[in-house]
């Protein structure tokens, strides 16, 4: 039995609760457990001892895949329980139960129990103290999470009793284009340590329509459609002027903070866009200490960092170096830490305070100014009353590299940048260097504001060639500035390379696919996007020839393990009927599935329409290649590379083929069967392979989805044959 089961609710809870939370069924596929009775909580041990017993007997009969819906369950339960778990679901009950509530609640005799009655009882608030609980997380969720500031005039007096939240889920619908209504609750979060007095919006809505193979109890195949539960929790904090929001999806993010500005706090997004700030403190690894730079206006007396606080391991563990001000904390950490000390291995800084002696020009008055990082996202600057104090510490961390403000990029933009982002989109790789990101004629700065990039350090080893052979060299620091120096495995001097060339970057996916599917949407009558594989995307639907067709948006398609897999996945739709498929990648079969591959690059407009992408283009190739999808006319097979190739037969849909003995079985069958003899012997179809069977060229979910579909054995024994 899982131990979660086990130690949390059976041994741990008291038995009339612990038998309740596991008799719930929430789908017709979970088990009745078939537990006995308990009407009222036993009074004797050993009782209690025996009902637990049989309760785990009970549970021992059943497999792990029948037990996990109970297990998801108990771990739901004891993540409130325990520590902030616990005192999440404290607070939010505080604001939702009566006094009648509130004294059952505090009835239960321990916190497991408390949680458990609550999940019982009062389903809603649990699960919005589940939502508060992920939130005071979420800052260490990284891509799941973004910081906005609102520059308003003053800071708005509002609380959750004044949101509005029909407005607001009104308006969350529309932006999002949902098909179905979100909704909003606002709840008031009182201060903590941390942070200051907040609101916190959780925003439910459902996600893309999707869709699942289900085996039934009489052994039939169904398919299940339904559209999962999406979640997005805001938190906006008065005092700092800032929004949080946490969501699976960047442009839910920055749409849901948008929507929250305009309706809530009356700020016109249009005229002011909302501020997105990231801080990079990966610089504080080489040294502690800070320059104090020229700033017009300003005289910069000094600067100095005065805590240094950094992750060990995971979020839960910190170290805090903190100083004097008029100590140098450089000196401190090699002096006491020793000269390879922590800090220049920490796999990321969490919070760095800076102290700032400064004048104004032609004032002869000193003053400080204090300046605290939290993370990549949060700077107590927002809440610094004076905007020219604010002024000055955000130009002083441009100054240093650590601030870099979010621009979002415009329409014109994009479809300036779209043929190179569909290069980069068509990456396997997530990190690139610098000079790739030239070769693909990108900016990495403007895409760094633009949000599809962050800076990720620089290399520290590169592959040369020299005479036909490849070595690998340490990239290190030289005297010339705007270049470093390579050095060979045996100490040898290498070649000088521009320092610009070895920074990494890395892409932000989710953000960069969003941004391209954005870009098809002009072409779509119908959108519904739906995630079918990390190379594969449902757009929605495209009119052709009066009709609605499915357009898909692939990458990758130059690589044949992901043709075969995408292949597949796209025979399974075939009741969807033949579609289009938009292509990142240059090489491409010509069909997939029972679709028509179009390649963006070879279809895009030059200007002056409605959409990027070529619409005349899109219907021409689907017409020029319709029948093709459709399994042509006779057998054949059409080769778009040395290695990629697509078998059509008439009355099937096209199938993929990748690599040379794949594509040269499946030649010499249809070469067969256009002779008139359909069968050929198995040692002539495998004739110069080093296998014996057409089975081994193919990897087996593939071979299980053609054989007796594509081919099949002949009329005589040891012959093949291609079926039709």
């Amino acid at each position: 039995m899982p131990l979660a089961l086990r130690v949390a609710v059976v041994e741990g809870a008291r038995i009339d609760l612990a038998r309740a939370v596991l008799a719930i069924r929430e789908g017709e596929n979970e088990p009745d457990f078939g537990l006995p009775e308990i009407p009222v909580p036993p009074e004797q041990d050993e009782e209690d001892d025996k009902l637990r017993a049989a309760i785990e007997e009970i549970l021992s009969n059943f497999g792990p895949d029948e037990l996990k819906p109970a297990e998801q369950r108990c771990r739901r339960i004891r993540s409130l329980a325990e520590g902030k778990g616990d005192s999440s679901l404290t607070t939010i009950i505080d604001k939702q139960f009566t006094p009648s509530q509130v004294q059952e609640f505090e009835k239960q005799p321990d916190r497991l129990c408390r949680s458990i009655w609550v999940f019982l009882n009062a389903r809603q608030t649990f699960e919005d103290a589940e939502s508060f609980y992920f939130a005071r997380q979420f800052r260490d969720y990284g891509r799941m999470y973004d910081a906005f500031e609102v520059e308003l005039e003053k800071a708005a007096a509002l609380d959750a009793a004044s949101v509005d939240e029909t407005a607001l889920a009104a308006r969350i619908t529309k932006v999002l284009q949902l098909k179905t209504n979100c909704t909003v609750k606002a709840l008031d979060l009182p201060p903590t340590e941390s942070h200051p007095t907040s609101i916190m919006l959780i925003v439910r809505h459902g996600g893309p329509l999707s869709s699942v193979h289900d085996h039934r109890d009489d052994g039939r195949r169904g398919t299940i459609y339904f559209r999962p539960p999406n979640e997005a929790i805001l938190i906006y904090t008065p005092s700092l002027r800032q929004i949080e929001v946490c969501a699976d999806s960047q442009v839910v993010r920055q749409e849901v903070a948008g929507s929250f500005a305009e309706i809530s706090l009356g700020h016109n997004v249009s005229e002011k866009p909302l501020t997105w700030k990231h801080y990079n403190l990966s610089r504080f690894r080489s040294s502690l200490r800070l320059e104090a730079p020229r700033i017009d206006g300003y005289e910069i007396k000094f600067a100095r960092v005065l805590e240094a606080e950094i992750r060990l391991g995971n979020w839960k563990r910190k170290l805090l170096l903190k100083v004097a001000v008029e100590d140098d904390i450089e000196e401190v950490a090699e002096t006491f830490l020793k000269p390879n000390n922590i800090f220049r291995r920490a796999d990321g800084f969490s919070r760095i305070s800076i102290a700032v002696a400064y004048n104004r020009e032609g004032d002869d008055k000193e003053r400080t100014l204090n300046i605290t990082i939290s993370g990549t996202k949060s700077c107590n600057l927002q809440s610094n009353k004076d905007p020219e104090e604010r002024n000055l510490g955000f130009a002083l961390l441009k100054e240093w590299g650590i601030l870099s403000a979010f621009e979002q990029i415009d329409t014109t933009d994009i479809c300036a940048l779209f043929p190179c982002l569909v290069r980069l989109h068509d990456r396997t790789d997530d990190k690139l260097n610098g000079a790739q990101l030239r070769e693909l004629g990108l900016d990495p700065e403007r895409l760094i504001r633009g949000g599809l990039l962050e800076r990720c350090g620089r290399q520290d080893i590169i592959m040369l060639e020299d005479d036909g052979l490849d070595w690998e060299a340490e990239v290190k620091p030289s005297a010339t500035k705007g270049m470093v120096r390579t050095v060979g495995p045996f100490g040898e001097a290498g070649a000088m390379m521009p320092s610009s060339d070895m920074e990494l970057y890395a892409i932000n996916r989710p953000y960069l696919h969003e941004t391209l599917l954005v870009t098809v949407k002009p072409l779509l009558t119908r959108n519904g996007t739906v995630f079918i594989d990390p190379d594969l995307t449902l757009a929605g639907t495209m009119s052709i020839d009066g009709a609605d067709r499915p357009v898909y948006l692939a990458r990758r398609l130059d690589d044949v393990n992901v043709i075969g897999n995408l292949d597949l996945a796209l025979r399974s739709r075939h009741r969807a009927g033949a579609g289009v498929v938009l292509s990142s990648s240059a090489e491409a079969p010509i069909c997939l599935g029972p679709n028509v591959v179009v390649p963006l690059l070879s279809n895009l407009s030059s200007g002056g329409t409605e959409s990027v992408i070529l619409r005349n283009g899109i219907e021409l190739a689907y017409r020029s290649n319709k029948s093709l999808a459709l399994g042509g006319s006779t057998p054949q097979i059409i080769r778009s590379g040395k290695q990629l190739a697509t078998l059509h037969v008439p009355g099937k849909h096209p199938l993929s083929l990748a690599g040379n003995e794949q594509i040269t079985i499946f030649e010499r069958l249809v070469e067969t069967y256009n002779r008139g003899s359909p069968d050929m012997q198995v040692k002539d179809l495998m004739d110069g392979f080093t296998s014996r069977s057409p089975q081994q060229a193919f990897r087996s979910k593939m071979w299980a989805s053609i054989v007796n579909v594509y081919l099949g054995l002949g009329a005589k024994r040891g012959y093949w044959r291609l079926l039709t």
